[in-house]
Protein backbone atom coordinates (compact mmCIF):
# COMPACT_ATOMS: atom_id res chain seq x y z
CA UNK A 1 0.00 0.00 0.00
CA UNK A 2 1.18 3.17 -1.03
CA UNK A 3 1.98 5.57 1.78
CA UNK A 4 -0.18 9.23 2.02
CA UNK A 5 3.42 10.85 1.51
CA UNK A 6 4.21 9.57 -0.95
CA UNK A 7 1.28 10.27 -3.41
CA UNK A 8 1.21 13.47 -1.85
CA UNK A 9 5.20 13.93 -2.88
CA UNK A 10 4.40 12.58 -6.46
CA UNK A 11 1.24 14.91 -6.54
CA UNK A 12 3.34 17.84 -5.81
CA UNK A 13 5.93 16.66 -8.68
CA UNK A 14 3.22 16.35 -11.19
CA UNK A 15 2.07 19.71 -10.47
CA UNK A 16 5.90 21.62 -10.85
CA UNK A 17 6.65 19.42 -13.92
CA UNK A 18 3.61 20.96 -15.14
CA UNK A 19 4.15 24.15 -14.29
CA UNK A 20 7.24 23.75 -15.92
CA UNK A 21 6.14 22.65 -19.02
CA UNK A 22 3.17 25.48 -19.68
CA UNK A 23 6.12 28.08 -18.72
CA UNK A 24 8.18 26.32 -21.65
CA UNK A 25 4.81 26.32 -23.74
CA UNK A 26 3.08 28.95 -23.70
CA UNK A 27 0.75 28.19 -26.26
CA UNK A 28 -0.31 25.34 -24.21
CA UNK A 29 -3.86 24.80 -24.29
CA UNK A 30 -6.90 22.88 -25.46
CA UNK A 31 -7.84 24.86 -29.16
CA UNK A 32 -6.25 25.68 -31.98
CA UNK A 33 -7.84 29.45 -31.85
CA UNK A 34 -5.70 32.11 -32.70
CA UNK A 35 -5.69 35.81 -33.67
CA UNK A 36 -5.69 37.50 -36.93
CA UNK A 37 -5.67 40.57 -38.73
CA UNK A 38 -7.33 41.24 -41.71
CA UNK A 39 -5.26 42.83 -44.89
CA UNK A 40 -7.17 45.97 -44.37
CA UNK A 41 -6.21 45.82 -40.54
CA UNK A 42 -3.08 45.03 -42.16
CA UNK A 43 -2.78 48.34 -43.55
CA UNK A 44 -3.30 50.29 -40.77
CA UNK A 45 -0.22 49.28 -39.07
CA UNK A 46 2.99 51.35 -39.15
CA UNK A 47 6.71 51.08 -37.99
CA UNK A 48 7.15 52.21 -34.57
CA UNK A 49 4.05 51.56 -33.58
CA UNK A 50 3.28 49.96 -29.92
CA UNK A 51 1.98 46.20 -30.20
CA UNK A 52 0.08 44.48 -27.06
CA UNK A 53 -1.59 40.65 -26.65
CA UNK A 54 -2.35 38.80 -23.93
CA UNK A 55 -1.09 35.05 -23.96
CA UNK A 56 -2.57 31.41 -23.26
CA UNK A 57 0.11 30.49 -20.36
CA UNK A 58 -0.20 31.31 -16.88
CA UNK A 59 2.14 34.27 -16.40
CA UNK A 60 0.13 35.95 -18.99
CA UNK A 61 -3.08 35.22 -16.49
CA UNK A 62 -0.91 36.56 -14.02
CA UNK A 63 0.32 39.53 -15.81
CA UNK A 64 -2.68 40.69 -17.00
CA UNK A 65 -4.41 41.39 -13.48
CA UNK A 66 -1.00 43.44 -12.71
CA UNK A 67 -0.56 45.66 -15.34
CA UNK A 68 -4.25 47.52 -15.52
CA UNK A 69 -5.34 47.03 -18.89
CA UNK A 70 -7.45 44.18 -19.02
CA UNK A 71 -6.95 41.68 -22.10
CA UNK A 72 -3.58 42.57 -22.51
CA UNK A 73 -0.42 40.83 -20.78
CA UNK A 74 2.74 41.74 -23.06
CA UNK A 75 4.02 44.74 -25.38
CA UNK A 76 6.09 44.73 -28.64
CA UNK A 77 7.48 47.38 -31.11
CA UNK A 78 6.24 47.02 -34.49
CA UNK A 79 9.65 47.69 -36.96
CA UNK A 80 9.28 47.13 -40.75
CA UNK A 81 10.82 44.36 -42.60
CA UNK A 82 11.09 42.88 -46.59
CA UNK A 83 8.61 40.78 -45.87
CA UNK A 84 6.26 42.37 -43.39
CA UNK A 85 6.26 43.45 -40.19
CA UNK A 86 8.77 42.27 -37.40
CA UNK A 87 8.12 42.44 -33.61
CA UNK A 88 11.07 43.35 -31.28
CA UNK A 89 10.30 42.39 -27.64
CA UNK A 90 11.33 41.35 -24.74
CA UNK A 91 10.88 37.84 -23.07
CA UNK A 92 12.29 35.82 -20.18
CA UNK A 93 14.40 33.08 -21.52
CA UNK A 94 11.89 31.01 -19.23
CA UNK A 95 9.20 31.49 -21.72
CA UNK A 96 11.11 31.45 -25.23
CA UNK A 97 14.42 30.01 -26.78
CA UNK A 98 15.79 33.05 -26.47
CA UNK A 99 15.97 35.67 -23.07
CA UNK A 100 15.08 38.91 -23.21
CA UNK A 101 15.39 41.51 -26.67
CA UNK A 102 13.99 39.87 -29.71
CA UNK A 103 12.48 39.81 -32.91
CA UNK A 104 9.57 37.77 -34.01
CA UNK A 105 7.50 38.45 -37.38
CA UNK A 106 4.23 40.10 -36.51
CA UNK A 107 2.43 36.76 -37.49
CA UNK A 108 4.43 34.86 -34.48
CA UNK A 109 3.35 37.74 -32.22
CA UNK A 110 -0.25 36.79 -32.87
CA UNK A 111 0.19 33.07 -32.77
CA UNK A 112 0.59 33.48 -29.42
CA UNK A 113 -1.95 35.64 -28.64
CA UNK A 114 -5.85 34.81 -27.91
CA UNK A 115 -8.43 35.65 -30.43
CA UNK A 116 -10.01 39.49 -29.38
CA UNK A 117 -6.83 40.39 -27.54
CA UNK A 118 -4.71 42.44 -30.40
CA UNK A 119 -4.24 46.21 -29.68
CA UNK A 120 -1.92 48.46 -31.36
CA UNK A 121 -1.38 51.97 -29.89
CA UNK A 122 1.22 54.99 -31.93
CA UNK A 123 2.67 57.94 -30.38
CA UNK A 124 0.92 61.02 -31.37
CA UNK A 125 3.22 63.04 -34.03
CA UNK A 126 6.11 60.53 -33.33
CA UNK A 127 8.78 59.18 -35.40
CA UNK A 128 7.92 55.57 -36.14
CA UNK A 129 11.54 55.38 -38.09
CA UNK A 130 13.28 56.34 -34.95
CA UNK A 131 11.21 54.32 -32.38
CA UNK A 132 11.91 51.02 -34.73
CA UNK A 133 15.70 51.85 -35.15
CA UNK A 134 15.70 51.73 -31.78
CA UNK A 135 14.31 49.11 -30.96
CA UNK A 136 16.76 47.30 -33.26
CA UNK A 137 19.51 49.16 -31.90
CA UNK A 138 18.72 47.27 -28.27
CA UNK A 139 18.22 44.00 -30.03
CA UNK A 140 21.62 44.28 -31.40
CA UNK A 141 22.88 44.31 -28.17
CA UNK A 142 21.00 41.07 -27.47
CA UNK A 143 20.04 42.91 -24.07
CA UNK A 144 18.74 40.07 -20.83
CA UNK A 145 15.46 39.79 -19.31
CA UNK A 146 15.31 41.84 -15.73
CA UNK A 147 13.90 39.29 -13.82
CA UNK A 148 13.86 41.98 -10.92
CA UNK A 149 11.83 44.13 -13.19
CA UNK A 150 14.22 46.66 -12.12
CA UNK A 151 13.08 49.93 -14.46
CA UNK A 152 16.33 52.01 -13.36
CA UNK A 153 18.59 48.64 -14.66
CA UNK A 154 18.51 49.76 -18.63
CA UNK A 155 21.08 46.90 -18.66
CA UNK A 156 18.55 44.28 -18.75
CA UNK A 157 14.69 45.18 -19.95
CA UNK A 158 11.61 43.74 -19.43
CA UNK A 159 8.35 44.29 -21.47
CA UNK A 160 7.36 47.36 -20.17
CA UNK A 161 11.05 48.95 -19.57
CA UNK A 162 12.09 48.63 -23.30
CA UNK A 163 9.08 50.11 -24.46
CA UNK A 164 9.73 52.97 -21.87
CA UNK A 165 13.54 53.44 -22.81
CA UNK A 166 12.88 53.97 -26.39
CA UNK A 167 10.26 56.89 -25.82
CA UNK A 168 13.14 57.82 -23.37
CA UNK A 169 15.83 57.88 -25.82
CA UNK A 170 14.05 58.64 -28.54
CA UNK A 171 10.64 61.43 -27.90
CA UNK A 172 12.21 62.41 -24.19
CA UNK A 173 8.90 60.65 -23.27
CA UNK A 174 8.94 58.55 -19.86
CA UNK A 175 5.85 56.53 -19.68
CA UNK A 176 6.77 55.11 -15.94
CA UNK A 177 8.80 56.59 -13.37
CA UNK A 178 12.30 55.82 -12.00
CA UNK A 179 10.71 54.59 -8.69
CA UNK A 180 7.48 52.98 -10.46
CA UNK A 181 6.81 49.20 -8.71
CA UNK A 182 3.96 49.17 -10.94
CA UNK A 183 3.70 49.17 -15.25
CA UNK A 184 0.74 49.08 -15.98
CA UNK A 185 -0.01 49.28 -19.86
CA UNK A 186 -2.76 51.70 -19.82
CA UNK A 187 -0.41 54.77 -20.00
CA UNK A 188 -0.16 53.37 -23.89
CA UNK A 189 -3.56 53.95 -24.00
CA UNK A 190 -3.69 57.49 -22.72
CA UNK A 191 -5.39 59.23 -25.64
CA UNK A 192 -4.12 62.47 -25.07
CA UNK A 193 -0.66 61.01 -25.92
CA UNK A 194 -1.27 57.98 -27.94
CA UNK A 195 -3.37 57.10 -30.78
CA UNK A 196 -5.41 54.25 -30.44
CA UNK A 197 -4.62 52.69 -34.07
CA UNK A 198 -6.69 48.91 -33.28
CA UNK A 199 -8.28 47.42 -30.15
CA UNK A 200 -9.82 43.97 -30.84
CA UNK A 201 -10.90 43.53 -27.05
Amino acid sequence: MVKASKIAALTALLFLLLFFIIQKSPRLRFTEETETLSEAEYSLLREGDFVFRLGYGIVSFILESQTGASGVSHIGILVKDTAGFDVIHSISGSMAEIDGVQKNTLDRFLYEARPSSFVATRLKNSDGEAIAKEARRLLAKRVPFDLSFNIKDTNKLFCSSLANLILKNTHNLTVYSEDAKEFPFNVFFDTTKFEIVMDKR
